[in-house]
């Protein structure tokens, strides 16, 4: 049989583009590596051309490899599904997802119950944020991370999107405890921050790109719960760097929340969809899911926040806003 008539010699191939490396692609795919290396040399001989770059660490496609490798994947992993329905197989598939629980019940679970009326075999559980040692533990299939790890060996990642948010307060608590006008000036007032396993509170603002000082409270209440702060600012009982703006459109548009110290705002929040390298190279239902996910939410996350800053124009047009001096 030609190599190229072969579906295992495009399979490893398809690893091997994603591991960068023959040995690691053999343990994937339970050959040795010679058997991997004379499927490869034989793929590049049936088809007339270099698939792989093999003289630099790790191997990277060839240009003309990346051009046919979109064509390839959707035939390997539609091979893979009708291996499993001739098997009997074709059974339901329970992914274990993990994200910020407020983003869950809100957003997220609306686009897993998309994706399963998309996907019928594909099922979900929904866990509250893990972290990377989570997942490599094998406790989650999934991770919703708001930050990008730095250690990505053992895992692969999807930028979802970023965004940042102003200082958020009630006008009442403004009226009670008076308007910061600088960042310094928060050393006067009550900080509602969260905490969450893969992130610490907020330290410093931003304008334009340029840090502020570290910000000093005088009080602090520490929670992991974004509703919990978005309901302590409605009561009046602070000040947040931390409440996502998607959370509070309604709240904005009626001015119930107010920004403060115009131009300041928190850090990014850089969401990223983690699965773990083996699982999402070996199962194309992991693959696949990761692949939709960083695109669907990375649209409804910027209609979201595009809905929120028009909702804090729309309540100042309307003089929901109020100006302090």
């Amino acid at each position: 049989m030609k190599q190229k008539d072969n579906l295992l010699a495009w399979r490893a191939l398809a690893v091997t583009v994603e591991t960068g490396n023959i040995t690691q692609t053999a343990l994937l795919l339970d050959l040795d590596s010679a058997k991997v290396s004379r499927l490869l040399a034989g793929l590049e001989k049936d088809v007339g051309f270099e698939l792989l770059v093999k003289n630099k660490r790790p191997f990277i496609p060839t240009d003309r490899c990346r051009q046919i490798l979109p064509m390839v994947i959707p035939l390997l992993d539609g091979f893979s599904k009708l291996d499993e329905f001739c098997e009997g197989t074709s059974h339901k598939i329970l992914i274990r997802f993990s994200a910020p629980v407020e983003m869950t019940q809100q957003f997220y679970s609306q686009e897993l119950m998309q994706y399963s009326r998309l996907n019928p075999r594909v099922q979900f559980s929904m866990l509250p944020e893990m972290t990377v040692r989570d997942l490599l533990n094998g406790d989650t299939d999934i991770a919703v991370v708001n930050h990008s790890p730095a250690d990505q060996s053992e895992i692969v990642t999807r930028h979802v999107v970023s965004n940042s948010t102003p200082i958020f307060a009630s006008p009442q608590y403004l009226e009670a405890h008076g308007v910061p006008r600088t960042p310094e000036d928060l050393s006067q007032h009550v900080g509602l921050l969260q905490v969450m396993p893969n992130s610490a509170p907020t330290m410093l603002l931003y304008r334009d790109g340029v840090p502020s000082n570290i910000i000093h409270w005088r009080e602090i209440y520490l929670s992991h719960d974004q509703f919990l702060i978005r309901n302590m600012v409605l009561n009046h009982q602070g000040i947040t760097p931390d409440l996502y703006l998607g959370h509070v459109v309604r709240e904005l548009k009626e001015g119930k929340i107010v920004p403060i110290l115009p131009g300041w705002e928190r850090q990014n929040w850089n969401m990223h969809i983690l699965a773990r390298r083996d699982r999402y190279l070996s199962d194309p239902a992991i693959r696949d899911f990761v692949n939709w996910f960083s695109q669907v939410e990375n649209k409804g996350c910027i209609e979201r926040i595009m809905a929120a800053r028009s909702a804090i124009e729309e309540a100042r047009a309307k003089g929901l806003v109020p100006i302090f001096k």
